[in-house]
């Protein structure tokens, strides 16, 4: 009871503060006979440090760094948790009310206490550590793995529905290049910038997605090998993104593309205290019209994106999430001079994510690019050989419950 008195005047004390006292991702209030102070970090490790009583004794007159008690309220990016120095003891108590946690660590020494409880963060958390991050990815929109746009599950599924509803291939068809002699391969080099705001707090991406495209001769069939790689920062924490994933472009018929893909992808943020991998798997047909002179395509994916237990130093983390997205579009691709070799295309398009709990299930996109494209034929040893060059730039907006922000792309495919 006397812990859970000093955790309830620990609360109160924090609501007793102006809300500008709390500025990062990680925020801190610490009480102690009475007086209390604030502090805000952007990294999980300057966090776990400032829990030493080192760290705590200057802030109070008289604090005995072997016998006097401090409450904690923790801020950890949105989820709320509450820790305990008991007086008179070495121990450690953690309360996180929300998913039903409380642990207590007691070593030789505070500053062994203290030690313990960022390895259980860390790594000995087990089932627990895994209720932690299903929260964060559910209530937060910080989380570098899941339940916002610039997280990695968000990217893979956009990346497979763009890969396969891509302008390149509209474009063909508008000039009537897409033809089954068509024996190009591509390598695409992109370039991504994205700027998000999720309940305030604000995030970049800074991307440069690679790929490889392989055209069968006789068809239209292709297989896309990519590798993408970002770097996103959430106000001043890093994370970085990279994958491997493979599409297969089967052509139905001369209006209707599938194409299955395969994916995986990781992520790593030692300051925000997650590390993630992800396995997918998806199908997207793109089916177009021809109204007039205009190219109309309309896109819909469904796939199945799932996290992996994920070991990176001392890190030990299985997020266990796992969605169903579904992805619907439409493109309206406007030919631009008399060779049609330039387009402008108008996009909209709709993600839902469907079951683990996100904090963003749910947005929409609209935009436009603009491009070149040029495939020219040269005879080689008795034989036709295709050079495509595809120049393209586009500005996206999305917007969402309590989100929204803007992507500039531009890709070059030779």
């Amino acid at each position: 009871m006397k812990v859970k008195r000093l955790l309830l005047s620990a609360a109160a004390a924090a609501l007793l503060l102006p809300s500008t006292a709390f500025a990062g991702l990680f925020d801190l209030t610490v009480s102690s006979g009475g007086d209390s102070y604030s502090e805000s970090y952007s990294k999980v490790e300057d966090l776990f440090d400032n829990f030493d009583v080192e760290e705590i004794s200057p802030h109070f007159s008289g604090f005995n760094e072997d016998t006097s008690g401090a409450d904690m309220v923790i801020d950890f990016r949105g989820l709320p948790a509450y820790l305990t120095i008991a007086p008179n003891s070495n121990k450690y108590i953690l309360d996180i009310p929300s998913v039903g946690i409380y642990e207590e660590f007691d070593g030789a020494t505070r500053d062994e206490s203290s030690d313990k409880l960022e390895d259980w963060f860390k790594k000995d958390g087990g089932d627990a550590i895994t209720k932690i991050m299903k929260k964060l990815a559910a209530d937060t929109g910080t989380d570098p793995i899941a339940g916002n746009p610039s997280s990695l599950m968000s990217r893979m599924s956009a990346m497979d529905y763009d890969m396969a509803v891509n302008p390149e291939s509209n474009v063909m068809e508008l000039n009537g290049q897409a033809s089954p002699d068509l024996n190009a391969n591509l390598i695409s080099v992109f370039a991504r910038y994205s700027n998000y705001k999720v309940d305030g707090v604000k995030s970049k991406e800074y991307a440069l997605p690679l790929a490889y495209t392989i055209r069968f001769n006789g068809s239209k069939n292709t297989l896309a090998i990519r590798l993408p790689m970002s770097q996103v920062t959430v106000e001043d924490s890093t994370a970085y993104n990279v994958g491997l994933g493979l599409a297969l472009g089967y052509q139905v018929a001369d209006n209707w593309r599938l194409t299955p893909a395969v994916g995986y992808g990781a992520v790593g943020s030692i300051d925000l205290g997650s590390v993630g991998q992800i396995v997918s798997g998806s199908l997207t047909s793109s089916y177009m019209f021809h109204p007039g002179k205009f190219l109309l395509n309309m896109g819909n994916m469904a796939g199945y994106y799932k996290t992996l237990p994920f070991k990176q130093g001392d890190y030990d983390i299985d997020p266990d999430i796992q969605n169903t997205v579904v992805r619907n579009g439409l493109n309206f691709i406007i030919p631009i001079g008399e060779a049609k070799t330039k387009s402008l295309d108008l996009f909209v398009t709709d993600t839902r994510y469907f079951g683990s709990d996100l904090y963003i299930d749910q947005y929409n996109e609209i935009g436009f690019s603009y491009g070149y494209m040029k495939n020219t034929i040269k005879e080689k040893n008795g034989k036709s050989k295709s050079y495509i060059t595809n120049l393209r730039a586009g500005l996206t907006y999305m917007t969402a419950d309590n989100a929204d922000g803007f992507t500039v792309n531009f890709g070059w495919s030779f």
